[in-house]
């Protein structure tokens, strides 16, 4: 009876069991689910898990089983290095070559058996730590998608409360990257015991924000259901006080209510009469107060060697392998084994696959832990660790795991600094810093205070801070590590400090503490030529010229690092003290000696096979080509440097990629490809955290909508994005607000436009004159100045913008500068800088610039008397905007040459005081346009139509169509 209790059915549960199979047909339907079981200990959810797994297997599901454990020293990836590892074990050679592919050399970087199992395996190309530990995650989600792509899978996970932050990041991932796998992945936690309460927090949120999760909390069983359970434990109905007692002490937890029942069955306090069972209460002794003491009356049961022995395997860990109880125990292991079938009777230890045995419940594991003296726990962990080092294991993360965690313990200080400084390595190579940052902190506790290994140890800490984003634990050990190596007198060390606190201090924005950190840095590595000092000088370059916007210092960093990296014959180093020099000359505004470096740095990073450094050169190429007018090369350099980044899997790179390709789609006309970008785009920001890219993405939109004529659309895109950008600060807002206005003026905001116009000239005015960053900011201040007619701006902006001539910021800077001139009557200059702008307009296939910039040439004619010039100009513009499906092809119909007010000529005032737009309007009016006709060639609704005829009947006096139309003729509008 007792014996069979965990093959009894689950007593009630019926919510929870359909919300999971409910999750499990999504999974088999080709959706991504994943399910979490919340509650307190003993309240069924590994029950449940069970009962999962059971009908998964039913289904067809492949179904692999891991858990977390609560020791200090798990290895990083716990939960699903058991699951992965279960599979591993399990599959032929073939299988597990198909299933890991190329990505087995990565895979095996956490789960060595597969290197075991498939011999030497090709070395991977290193990537920085982020990039690293992104290729590992696709790895993992794309063997994971592998396997379900058949059958299904369901990765059942337990004891979640304890699972480490890589793990947790580990499956955000996945379920961001494989949202159409046939996955299942249901876990159980409990609640108020959560180990890493922020990571948690975060994949849960990322989860919902997938739509993937559905969390169900166990709650205890009522009456009926305990009865149920009863009924099911003793194979019979029991009398009505039994259930109530049972009850009353449970609590309805149904942990606790079995070890009540298993205690009475076993003190014969539970007999038949007639068909029911009674309880006789002078039997059943004492009734325990808690889980807790239920399991200690349990363990009390058995004999003493059985009971001592189950305390030394609770030392060992949540898994644990007869022979080495045995060895550590130093008993003979048919003797141990004898014991542990008892245990396993007992229902205390069971069969966990591949040759261990686990708690049955870790409240059980837990308890007898804690009934071990500390001294003899000592000498437990000690024992322990030695007979795991004489395993023939691979030195894997788990092993070094134990390991560290068993010396540490036992006392033996040297072996803990030791496994517990390899353990760390393992981690950062698993890419989990946060448990690399624990075992680092174990071994310097360990340390002696003058033990010469301390400052390689605090800086070791201050890197894997710094790669878990833990800027101040960062600062600190680096610190701390840089007054370590200077009072012994190790500059290079205290150099190699200095350094990565001046990245630390920069990745939190701290650029003071930064400069003055590399500066200590430079001073320290100066006397000897080394990598450390061409890096420190690349940062330093950077850090002044892009951050602090000083170019003069910052080019003379970078013109020593790039000396420097020739002298070390260093062609890794020499591509990047080229890109930083070459990057530093674009943004100062020269254009070709910077794109002549930045060529020189992507073809040694070619050569060297250097995806990372070739992704970084190619994003600051294209933007260099971009700025210099070569808009094709730069977009075709886009999509190389896509290529490099999807190779080296780097998010940083990735964030913005999409939006600029659709961004190059739409200037050059390519609606729908512009669109797939979007979209492609859309699921990449959706993986972030950051706000900046999505905000770019939804400026991105509204530069879709702008081109394509639909401003509406656009003001809506932009004013969100807007305000996304005031929140990053006036660093990212002044390389964007000038389109915001250029938008308010296409729905004829005016007033509006201005006041963003005075925005963004109070932006620009503290920027370098000629930095990269000053020309698309005038050159939208300009065109706003043009429509507004604004000729004391546009006298002020023409020198301004002048150093920019032949470049291309979102616009032509010729075609802005030929409108400038048109409007100040110097029409000869404005004849060939418009002339340049519609060549590099067919040249780089940017077919609305062209059509915007053959309007530009049609208001210059107009304006030296050339009427037949305009018009054959405006014909031209109108076929480009016919081939774009542009509603500006209608406008341009119903209207004489040179006179669109998009033209961006000269200014007018029109009579009767009607503004540009009601120009426009009536101009369709006196061409027979109905209001859906004008409506639609001005991108506007019907009703805005309507009233923009009444404010024109107001102002001319008319009561109709015709006289207005009369009045247009007769003031030569139309």
């Amino acid at each position: 009876m007792g014996d069979q209790f965990a093959l009894t059915p689950i007593a009630g549960r019926q919510h929870e069991r359909a919300v999971l199979w409910g999750q499990l047909e999504a999974a088999l339907g080709g959706r991504l689910r994943v399910a979490l079981l919340a509650g307190e200990p003993g309240i069924g959810k590994t029950r449940l898990l069970d009962d999962l797994a059971d009908r998964a297997g039913a289904a067809g599901m492949l179904v692999l089983r891991g858990g977390a454990s609560d020791a200090a020293g798990m290895p990083p990836y716990l939960p699903l290095l058991e699951a992965i590892g279960q599979y591993v074990r399990s599959a032929s050679d073939e299988l597990l070559r198909t299933h890991a592919g190329a990505l087995a050399p990565v895979l095996a970087t956490i789960i060595p058996e597969i290197a075991l199992r498939l011999g030497t395996l090709p070395a991977s190309y290193p990537l920085p730590a982020e990039q690293a530990r992104l290729r590992l995650f696709e790895a993992v989600g794309a063997l994971l998608a592998t396997l379900a792509s058949a059958a299904g899978l369901a990765i059942v996970l337990d004891d979640l409360h304890w699972a480490d932050q890589a793990t947790l990041d580990l499956l955000g991932y996945i379920a961001r990257r494989q949202p159409a796998a046939r996955l299942l992945i249901v876990g159980a936690y409990r609640e108020g015991e959560i180990t890493e309460p922020a990571a948690f927090g975060r994949t849960i949120a990322d989860l919902t924000r997938l739509h993937a999760l559905a969390t169900v909390a166990v709650g205890r069983l009522d009456a009926p259901d305990l009865d149920t359970l009863l009924s099911a434990y003793l194979g019979g109905p029991a009398e009505p006080d039994v259930g109530a007692r049972l009850l009353a002490h449970s609590e309805g937890n149904p942990f606790f209510a079995e070890e009540l029942l298993r205690s009475w069955m076993e003190a014969g306090a539970l007999a038949r009469s007639g068909a029911s069972w009674r309880l006789d209460q002078s039997l059943a002794g004492p009734l325990p107060g808690s889980i807790v003491l239920a399991v200690r009356q349990r363990v009390a049961r058995l004999t003493p060697a059985c009971a001592d022995l189950l305390r030394t395997a609770a030392l060992i860990g949540r898994g644990f392998a007869p022979e080495l109880l045995a060895e550590v125990a130093g008993q003979d292991i048919e003797h141990v084994e004898d014991l542990l079938v008892t245990a396993t009777q007992a229902q205390l230890i069971r069969a966990a696959g591949a040759g261990l045995l686990s708690f049955s419940h870790d409240k059980i594991r837990e308890c007898l832990y804690d009934e071990v003296p500390p001294q003899r726990r000592r000498r437990l962990h000690g024992l322990i660790g030695q007979a795991l080092v004489a395993r023939p294991e691979p030195a894997g993360a788990p092993q070094l795991a134990a390991l560290a965690f068993h010396f540490t313990r036992s006392g033996d200080h040297e072996s803990g600094i030791a496994y517990s400084r390899r353990a760390a390595e393992q981690a950062l190579r698993a890419h989990a810093p946060d448990s690399a940052i624990a075992h680092l902190r174990t071994a310097l506790a360990l340390l002696g205070a003058n033990d010469n290994r301390r400052g390689e140890l605090l800086l070791a800490l201050g890197e894997a801070a710094s790669a878990a984003d833990q800027g101040p634990a960062a600062i600190e050990a680096l610190a701390e590590a840089r007054a370590w190596f200077v009072q012994r007198g190790d500059r290079p060390g205290a150099g190699r400090a200095a350094y990565r606190q001046g990245q630390a201090y920069w990745r939190i924005e701290a650029l003071g503490q930064a400069l003055a950190a590399f500066e200590a840095a430079l001073v320290l590595l100066e006397g000897q030529p080394s990598p450390e000092l061409v890096l420190t000088l690349i940062d330093l370059a950077s850090l002044q010229a892009m951050s602090l916007h000083q170019h003069e210092p910052g080019m003379a960093y970078s013109q020593r690092a790039l000396a420097l990296a020739h002298s070390l014959e260093d062609d890794r180093l020499i591509a990047s003290a080229s890109r930083a020099a070459g990057n530093i000359d674009v943004r100062n505004g020269n254009l070709a000696a910077g794109i002549t470096l930045l060529e020189q740095a992507l073809a040694l990073a070619d050569q060297a096979d250097d995806p990372v450094e070739a992704a970084e050169c190619c994003a600051q190429l294209s933007h260099a080509c971009y700025w210099a007018g070569e808009t094709a090369r730069a977009f075709a350099l886009a999509e190389r440097q896509l290529a490099y980044a999807h190779r080296t899997h780097d998010a940083y790179q990735l964030r913005h990629m999409y939006s600029l390709l659709a961004r190059g789609a739409s200037l050059q006309g390519r609606w729908e490809d512009a669109e797939r970008w979007i979209a492609a785009a859309q699921r990449e920001v959706e993986q972030l955290a950051s706000p900046e890219p999505r905000a770019f993405l939804q400026m991105t939109r509204g530069d879709l909508a702008y081109e394509r004529g639909d401003y509406p659309a656009a003001l809506a895109d932009y004013a969100v994005a807007i305000e996304a950008f005031r929140v990053l600060g006036p660093g990212a807002l002044v390389w964007y607000l000038g389109q915001y206005g250029l938008a308010q003026l296409a729905a004829n905001a005016y007033d509006t436009a201005r006041r963003i116009a005075g925005e963004l000239a109070a932006l620009v005015e503290p920027l370098p004159a000629l930095a990269m960053s000053s020309a698309g900011p005038l050159a939208t201040l300009a065109l706003i100045a043009l429509d507004l007619g604004d000729q004391e701006q546009i006298a002020a902006l023409t020198p301004r913008l002048r150093p920019f001539q032949g470049q291309f910021h979102d616009y032509l800077i010729d075609r802005v500068l030929g409108q400038l001139l048109t409007a100040q009557r110097d029409w000869v200059a404005a004849e060939g800088l418009l002339e340049s702008a519609a060549a590099s307009a067919r040249r780089n296939s940017l077919a609305p610039e062209l059509a915007r910039t053959l309007e530009a040439q049609a208001a210059l004619a107009l304006a030296r008397g050339h009427g037949s010039a305009a018009r054959s100009l405006l014909a031209d513009a109108r076929a480009v905007y016919e081939s774009l499906a542009h509603p500006r092809a209608m406008l341009l119909r119903a209207q004489p040459a040179g006179q669109g007010s998009r033209a961006r000529g000269p200014a007018r005032a029109y009579p009767a005081g009607l503004s540009p737009r009601e120009v426009e309007v009536l101009r369709l009016v006196v061409a027979g346009s109905s209001n859906r006709e004008i409506a639609a060639a001005l991108t506007l609704s019907e009703k805005t139509v309507a009233n923009h005829l009444a404010s024109i009947f107001a102002k001319i006096g008319a009561d109709n169509r015709a006289a207005a139309a009369a009045f247009a003729v007769r003031h030569q509008l139309a």
